[in-house]
């Protein structure tokens, strides 16, 4: 691990973590159809309070909208953690908080069970969004959560404030309807997942805050719930040259002509000996997705660096990754007298993620499809993604079997992102039906 690096702390952490097999399919089938009539009654009742709340809803979701918590800024998550943190606390939810780095707070609160047989289930949403970008390209400025034509506008709408709003609504509405549940439910709203979550979800693990039997995660797309996800591993290769005035170019060595002969190498990477996992899609890929070199115009440059972007699913290993981007770099170290001798870095690497996936018969995959199916009148599939998410701390670190589930939009990290207001609705009866199910009514 580079020194001082702790966005590479997960080198060192478990990638493997055994879990109990699932129940048998025909357990968990009859488990979920039972669960479903039971709380039949209190469904009605609380999707009828969604409806006459909706515009409270609406009026909630775009408080939070209007609070930037942008990745990176000068105040971080820090305003709307501390604004969500009031509204738990006016919900008599016990509220825990930290802060590891200023401004990087995170929040887990708890609405006590009145005990039972019941499961406690966890809704986990993240604060920090990307920046708005060119506010130019936006039809309503990036923070002021505009309502048109049926949708609200704006920067972490989708990614991932939609999460946030509807298990908080959701939860409203079954206190409204004084039901109280058997089993507690969280809600953990969480710094720094737009970098990976080390200060987010990973502190409130290791602060012992996070402790459930299932989890939700709140961002996903209607038509599947994410059962796994691929890791991550940026890397830095720096190419060292000899500087010169343009003019002694013979005595130079332009670091930058030097990479361009490693930059086609390392894009194209491909991993031998990696195999096709159950769930998750795909095979190592790497993208060239930085690059830096020179400092003045008229001076030939002596360094150029670029960072590397590698996706791989849980066949893979940060090991076989290294192995293969070194052996690449080894061979055109021999195969280029340009290149010859010393002049590669030993390759940095900056942020790791691990991969990880649960089975599509664990049992909050199948109520959370129930859930779904009961609101849209469709079941979503179950499957990974190409992408990777920080709910890998939940199952590796906290071990909770976690879904990621919203009605969200592709619009995330673009101009003009969006969350329809149907959709929202939806989601908060999808999520209150979830809590139902799984914490039952007292």
């Amino acid at each position: 691990m580079a020194e001082g690096n702790f966005r590479c702390v997960e080198l060192e952490m478990d990638w493997n973590v055994t879990r109990p097999a699932p129940p048998r399919p025909e357990a968990t089938a009859a488990e979920v159809e039972r669960a479903m009539r039971e709380v039949r009654e209190a469904r009605e009742q609380v999707f009828s309070e969604i409806d006459r709340m909706r515009d409270d809803a609406v009026e909630f979701f775009r408080s939070i909208v209007k609070i930037p918590s942008v990745n990176p800024s000068d105040e971080w998550e820090k305003p709307l953690a501390d604004y969500l943190a009031r509204e738990f606390r006016s919900m008599g939810m016990d509220v825990d908080q930290i802060e590891p780095e200023p401004g990087r707070v995170s929040n887990v609160a708890r609405l006590k069970g009145a005990g039972g047989k019941a499961r406690s289930l966890l809704f986990n949403s993240h604060l920090d969004t990307v920046p708005a970008g060119d506010e130019s390209a936006w039809r309503f400025p990036p923070f002021s959560a505009t309502v048109h034509e049926g949708k609200i506008f704006g920067r972490g709408a989708k990614d991932c404030k939609l999460g946030i709003a509807a298990s908080v609504m959701a939860l409203r509405a079954i206190q409204n309807c004084r039901i109280r549940l058997k089993g507690d439910t969280l809600v953990s709203t969480t710094a720094d997942e737009e970098t990976g979550g080390h200060l987010g979800i990973h502190k409130l693990i290791e602060a012992g805050l996070i402790k459930a039997d299932w989890a939700v995660y709140g961002e996903g797309m209607p038509d599947k719930i994410t059962i796994g996800h691929k890791g991550l591993l940026q890397l830095r290769i720096t190419t060292r040259g000899v500087t010169a005035h343009t003019a002694r170019k013979p005595a130079a060595v332009n670091a930058i002509l030097k990479m361009n002969r490693i930059v086609p190498a390392i894009d194209s990477l491909y991993v031998p000996g990696v195999e096709p996992h159950p769930v998750v899609p795909g095979f190592p890929v790497a993208s060239v997705n930085m690059i830096s070199g020179g400092f003045k115009e008229n001076v030939i440059p002596d360094r150029c660096s670029i960072v590397v972007d590698i996706r791989f699913p849980p066949t893979c290993t940060v090991r076989q990754i290294m192995d293969e981007v070194n052996r690449r770099l080894d061979s055109i170290r021999c195969t280029d007298a340009h290149l010859g001798g010393t002049h590669i870095d030993p390759v940095e690497p900056l942020v790791v993620a691990r991969a990880s996936s649960i089975s599509s018969e664990e049992p909050v995959v199948k109520f959370l499809q129930a859930c779904v199916g009961e609101v849209l009148g469709t079941r979503p599939s179950a499957q990974g993604m190409e992408a990777t998410s920080d709910s890998r701390w939940i199952l590796l670190d906290a071990g909770i079997p976690v879904a990621n589930y919203s009605l969200g939009n592709e619009s995330g990290h673009s101009p003009n992102e969006y969350v329809g207001i149907e959709d929202y609705i939806r989601n908060i009866k999808v999520y209150a039906l979830m809590a139902l199910a799984s914490c039952r009514p007292a």
